[in-house]
C-alpha cells in the first residue's frame, strides 16, 4: 500500500530537479537551426557525417513550412484500427495461449455521416507460433509483433470494404509509428517474417491507392535535434567515434535535453507542417522503395505531432495533403487527439474485467475437457486476501 504522506515528502525532496527550464537551450538550438537551414553546404555535411546517432535526409529547406487547408465542409472517410492483448500468464500453468483483440472504427463524414465499429478477439496457441518460426515463443515481444500484424491486416481489410461498398477512397490513420523499430533486435528469421507480413499490408494499401499515415502524439524523436548536433560539431564533417576517444568536452551535447518538438514549435505555426524527412534507421533498408517511411511534424491547435507516411504518399502531393487534412480535422474534432484513434482504442482495449473473463473461460474449458490447469499461489492470493 502506498504511503501518500511519505510520497509527498519524497517528491518535495526532488522537486527542484523536476520540469527543468530548457529555454536557454531552445534559444541556442533555434539559432543553430537557422544557421544550418541557411547553409548551402549543410546537406552534404549531414550526408557525409559519421555519427553515432540517426541523421535524417530531407526535402526542400529545413525551415520550410506548408499550410494545411481543411475545407469548411470536409467530406471524407477515415479508418483506424488498434490492438490490445492479454499476455501469457506465468501464474496460470497449463493454458498455453494468449489473447489478441483488434478493434477499430470507420468514420464517414458528409451528407450521411455514420460510424462503423468492430472488435475481433483471437486466441493464439503455441502450435500457431511454431508455424511462424522455431524461434517464436510465447514472449511479450512476439505477442506485440502479432498484435501489430493484426492491426495492419484489419486496416487494409476495412479500407477495402469501404472501397467495395461505398465506392469511396478512405484514409487510414495508424496509431503510432510505421517504422518498425522493435523488429531491429529480433532474430533474423523472425524479423524477416514480421517485416514481410507488415509490408505486405502496407503494399496492399498502396495497390488500392489508399492514403495512410502513422499519427504519433507527444513524439519523443530527436532526429531534427541530431541535425542541430551536427551544426554544433567542432568539425566540418562529424566523426563521432574518434572524437569521443580524443576529447573530453563535446559542443553537440548542449542540446541533449531537447526533442524535435522543442525546435518545431519555434518555427511551425498551428495548421502547418514541416518539410518531409526520411529516417536512417537500419530497419528502413528492409522496406521496398515505395514503402520507405517519410515523416513530418504537424502543428495542431493542441500539440505538435509526428506524421509518418510511406514514400508513395510522400511523393503524391494530394495523398499527402489528404493525410494531413484528416489528421488535423480529427485532432480538432477530438479536442487534441483524433476521434478515430480514440474510438479504435475503445474497441480494442482489454480491461481488467475482460482479462478475468478470459481466464474464467479458460478455466471453465479446462474443467469441461477434464484438463488440468493450475493457478500459482500468488495469483490465488491476489484474488482473495486472507488474514
Amino acid at each position: 500500500m502506498l504511503d501518500r504522506l511519505k510520497l509527498s515528502h519524497d517528491l518535495a525532496r526532488v522537486a527542484q530537479h523536476l520540469f527543468p527550464d530548457v529555454s536557454d537551450t531552445v534559444t541556442l538550438a533555434e539559432k543553430i537551426w537557422q544557421q544550418i537551414a541557411d547553409d548551402p553546404d549543410f546537406r552534404e555535411r549531414a550526408a557525409n557525417a559519421e555519427a553515432t546517432f540517426l541523421v535524417p535526409t530531407w526535402r526542400g529547406k529545413l525551415n520550410d513550412t506548408h499550410a494545411i487547408k481543411v475545407p469548411k465542409d470536409f467530406s471524407y472517410t477515415v479508418v483506424a484500427v488498434d490492438g490490445s492483448q492479454v499476455y501469457p500468464d506465468r501464474h496460470v500453468a497449463g493454458a498455453g495461449c494468449f489473447l489478441l483483440n483488434t478493434g477499430g472504427v470507420t468514420l464517414h463524414y458528409g451528407e450521411q455521416s455514420r460510424a462503423d465499429f468492430f472488435s475481433q478477439p483471437r486466441v493464439m496457441v503455441a502450435d500457431e507460433l511454431r508455424g511462424i518460426s522455431e524461434y517464436a515463443g510465447m514472449t511479450r515481444d512476439i505477442v506485440d509483433a502479432l498484435r501489430e500484424r493484426n492491426e495492419l491486416k484489419y486496416s487494409y481489410e476495412k479500407a477495402q470494404e469501404v472501397l467495395e461498398n461505398d465506392k469511396r477512397r478512405p484514409t487510414v490513420l495508424f496509431d503510432g509509428t510505421i517504422i518498425f523499430w522493435p523488429l531491429e533486435g529480433m532474430q533474423d528469421e523472425l524479423k524477416n517474417y514480421f517485416v514481410s507480413s507488415y509490408l505486405k499490408y502496407l503494399d496492399e494499401l498502396y495497390r488500392l491507392k489508399v492514403p495512410c499515415g502513422g499519427y504519433i502524439s507527444m513524439p519523443k524523436s530527436r532526429e531534427l535535434i541530431n541535425l542541430i548536433k551536427l551544426g554544433l560539431c567542432r568539425f566540418s564533417v562529424a566523426n563521432c567515434t574518434p572524437c569521443l576517444a580524443v576529447h573530453e568536452t563535446f559542443p553537440c551535447k548542449q542540446v541533449d535535453a531537447l526533442i524535435d518538438t522543442n525546435i518545431v514549435k519555434t518555427f511551425v505555426p498551428a495548421g502547418h507542417r514541416t518539410t518531409l524527412f526520411s529516417s536512417s534507421s537500419h530497419i528502413v533498408s528492409e522496406y521496398s522503395e515505395h514503402l520507405q517511411p517519410w515523416f513530418c511534424y504537424l502543428a495542431t491547435e493542441y500539440e505538435v505531432v509526428r506524421l509518418e507516411v510511406p514514400a508513395w504518399v510522400a511523393d503524391d502531393e494530394e495523398a499527402l495533403a489528404q493525410v494531413c487534412r484528416v489528421a488535423l480535422d480529427q485532432s480538432e474534432k477530438g479536442r487534441g487527439y483524433p476521434v478515430c484513434l480514440a474510438e479504435a482504442h475503445e474497441q480494442a482495449v482489454v480491461k481488467g474485467p475482460d482479462r478475468e473473463f478470459f481466464y474464467h473461460l479458460i478455466t471453465k474449458q479446462a474443467f469441461d475437457s477434464d484438463k488440468k490447469i493450475r493457478h500459482s499461489q500468488k495469483s490465488l492470493k491476489k484474488r482473495g486476501i486472507g488474514v
